[in-house]
């Protein structure tokens, strides 16, 4: 591709696009609800962890189209609120790609390099808590640092690193194209000429789901293929674990491994109980007792407003959407899906419409109760007596929440493990 050709299609970037990947979060306009998924199966139906994690993360991904709503990681919210986020190490690894960038734009490339150089080193290390983007900006910026500042190797090597787990980044056409351009394009060439070689990933406990360079690939064991030699990004994630994310070199000549404990997140146990209690009475007008004080549960260790179900029903491709409120657990909307020859997640895109018009009429208050806090907890809401005591508080009054789903394309399949039945489900990158 010649220089000025390359000069316009880098230009039409105002910004680097972010993936919808493996979690990473981000900022898209202030949300007017948060909310979490429960997927529960209704009498008789057999509901595998394979395919209970690809239907959760098939209405998450539907959800999350509506930039009103903050669908919740669940196992991130725990770790955000047991403290155990690294928020000065990423706040620190975040300082230092801003600085560099700032530098090296007002022509200090040289002091820039070991700016760039440090937050490549530490955005890597906490890359299951910050965007990926961040660390292939890092990684970009350090190679034009290097360009700029004569060091054309040393630029060549990072572009071509870069490009190997990121192919489709560009370069910033507005920092010394001339200089940088060029050598950017023989990295291009390098990158395309790479031999490749894969990954095998397995955890403990199985069942996990993996993502190589924010794209999911499958569950846990699982082997990819076809990655370009240099180093890769597999994130790992699991309901009722912490997330984790690992580099592996990935060489041509012999398979690369990848064996991974994953750590239980604080208060998994908890928001698993209290995720059970959801099937007793699930789809009632006003949930239960029992289904309240799951609902209770999930609202005093996330923090949510609203629980959305989805109820598996017999039959192929059959299901029940069903929204809740977390304080006195009235049902705010209701949907059935029939998925048909459509993808999982576009079935439930197009019934979450129709979901959230329900809630957007719905006219419920409930008395709220006040939420501790962050910080140690004692026991689950569901074993104090004066909760039993006080569910079933549900009054009509006027609350609506408007929400607009909004509808894209672009699927690509995953694998499933040996054995278990993950859906006809497809997922967008």
């Amino acid at each position: 591709m010649k220089l000025a050709a390359i000069v316009a299609i880098a230009a039409l970037v105002a910004a680097p696009t972010a993936r919808a990947d493996d979690g990473d979060a981000q900022v898209a306009g202030k949300p007017e609800v948060e909310l979490a998924v429960v997927v529960t199966a209704a009498e008789g139906v057999k509901l595998g962890a394979a395919r209970k994690a690809t239907v959760a993360v098939s209405m998450e991904r539907a959800l999350r189209r509506d930039r009103r709503l903050a669908v919740l990681d669940q196992d991130d919210r725990l770790a955000a609120r047991s403290k155990a986020i690294p928020e000065d190490a990423v706040g620190e690894a975040r300082a230092l790609l801003t600085t560099g960038e700032a530098m090296l734009r007002r022509g200090q490339a040289k002091p820039a390099i070991l700016k760039l150089q440090g937050a490549t080193t530490q955005l890597a290390t906490v890359l299951a808590w910050t965007q990926k983007q961040d660390l292939a900006r890092a990684q970009l910026y350090l190679g034009t640092a290097q360009a700029i500042a004569g060091d054309s190797k040393a630029a060549v090597a990072t572009f071509v690193g870069l490009l190997a787990w990121r192919p489709e980044q560009l370069p910033d056409p507005d920092l010394e194209p001339t200089v940088v351009l060029p050598l950017w394009e023989k990295a291009q060439g390098q990158a395309k000429k790479l031999p490749q070689g894969s990954i095998e990933i397995a955890t403990s406990p199985a069942g996990a789901l993996a993502y190589v360079d924010g794209r999911m690939v499958g569950f846990t064991p699982t082997t990819v293929d076809g990655l370009a030699e240099g180093t890769h990004y597999v994130t790992l994630r699991r309901a009722g674990s912490v997330r984790r994310v690992e580099p592996v070199k990935v060489s041509a000549k012999a398979p690369a491994s990848l064996a991974a404990v994953l750590e239980p997140s604080t208060g998994a146990a908890d928001l698993a109980q209290g995720a059970e209690l959801l099937e007793d009475g699930v789809g009632d007008p006003i949930a239960k007792a029992q289904a309240q004080a799951g609902l209770a549960t999930m609202g005093d260790l996330l923090g949510v407003e609203q629980v959305v179900i989805v109820d598996v029903q017999p039959g192929e491709g059959q299901y029940r959407l069903y929204a809740y409120a977390v304080d006195g657990g009235a049902r705010l909307g209701a949907t059935d899906v029939k998925v048909g020859d459509r993808e999982l997640e576009e079935a439930f895109a197009t019934a979450a419409v129709e979901l959230y018009r329900q809630v957007a009429a719905a006219k419920v208050v409930v008395k709220p109760k006040k939420r501790k806090p962050a910080g140690p907890r004692g026991p689950s809401i569901v074993t104090r007596w004066w909760f039993w005591a006080g569910v079933g508080t549900v009054v009509a009054a006027g609350i609506a929440v408007p929400v607009v789903m909004k509808i894209t394309d672009g699927p690509a399949p995953i694998t499933c493990p040996t054995g278990q039945s993950c859906g006809t489900v497809v997922f967008r990158f």
